[in-house]
């Protein structure tokens, strides 16, 4: 199943969808740490249907755990 990231970026009301996908939710995941650098008002990773996954909360814990932020 893929999944996806995506993210509000600061200050905007539009959303930002990363073309690519991933294979793995820890991929996705992964990815989402580089983007939560950027500061957006919103980030989560879903699935093909929709469905998310990994809400800011969970992925902001998950680079935490990995050392991806401070």
């Amino acid at each position: 199943m893929p999944y996806y990231v995506k993210w509000l970026p600061s200050g905007k009301t539009w959303r930002v969808s990363d073309d690519v996908h991933y294979s793995e939710p820890s991929e996705a995941m992964d990815f989402a740490c580089v983007v939560l650098l950027r500061n957006p008002d919103d980030l989560w990773v879903d699935d093909e249907h929709g469905t998310i996954i990994a809400d800011l909360a969970k992925i902001r814990a998950r680079c935490k755990q990995r050392g991806l932020l401070g």
